[in-house]
């Protein structure tokens, strides 16, 4: 499939994931038990939801997927709209990387959460419990790395047909914000999964209308004839 063809599904790729990342932290994980519970209360909650668990777990590996396709496209599209720059883009494709290495490391120890319910190893419920409703520094870090890299690749990084300052400013302040303490919730809550959405109709948008650098799109004879017609200094 060509790179073009990806782009003009981004926002469907994005808004997928967010959604089933939504649905498995929300609505299948609600009334789970608080990092304080006893591990028999934490034993018996995961063997009478021990269904939705399994769903949540296969849910949530399928979103990480999407995420993956978007980061990697999303790295040539900064790449192709910020001059061939490379610096900003590889690094918002590692720190995708880091985002999708921590959700798969929480869910490891979500899995043997559910086995030793299961067995009846309440110490160890216990412990993992505690563990899970406090790993978040591995999926802030790579949210705040992804954001980051890519504000800075979008506002740093003006090639020909450059994607919009305003959605780099945007992705700037969802970064700032995953920094600030107990504000971080808010930024993995609402302002990221907003940008994935919205970077993904950035992208379907510029692509339909052929004015992403790099392709071959009605718009993209024009703007190569704009950037021609600018005078070069001596």
């Amino acid at each position: 499939m060509k790179d073009s063809a990806i782009n003009r599904w981004m926002w469907l790729i994005g808004l997928v994931a967010v959604a089933l990342i939504f649905v498995s932290f929300g609505p299948l994980s609600s009334g789970s038990p608080n990092e304080n519970a006893s591990g028999v209360t934490v034993a018996h909650w995961y063997n009478t939801h021990v269904n939705q668990q399994w769903a949540t777990i296969w849910m949530v590996a399928l979103a990480l997927f999407l995420i993956l396709v978007f980061v990697t496209q999303l790295r040539t599209v900064l790449i192709q709209s910020g001059g061939e720059h490379r610096l900003w883009p590889n690094v918002a494709f590692a720190s995708g990387i880091l985002l999708v290495a921590g959700i798969i490391v929480a869910g490891s120890f979500q899995v043997s959460l559910i086995l030793a319910s299961h067995n009846h190893d309440f110490a160890v419920a216990h412990f993992i419990n505690f563990y899970s409703s406090n790993n978040e520094l591995l999926l802030l870090a790579g949210m705040v790395f992804l954001t980051l890299s890519s504000g800075l690749a979008m506002l740093l990084n003006r090639g020909v047909a450059p994607l919009p300052k305003r959605l780099g400013w945007y992705t700037l302040l969802v970064a700032v914000v995953g920094m600030a303490g107990p504000l971080s919730f808010f930024a993995f809550l609402f302002g990221f999964p907003v940008w994935i959405v919205a970077t993904g109709i950035v992208i379907a948008v510029k692509q339909s209308r052929g004015t992403l650098d790099g392709d071959s799109g009605p718009g993209a004879g024009a703007a190569v004839s704009t950037a021609s017609a600018q005078p070069v200094a001596a």
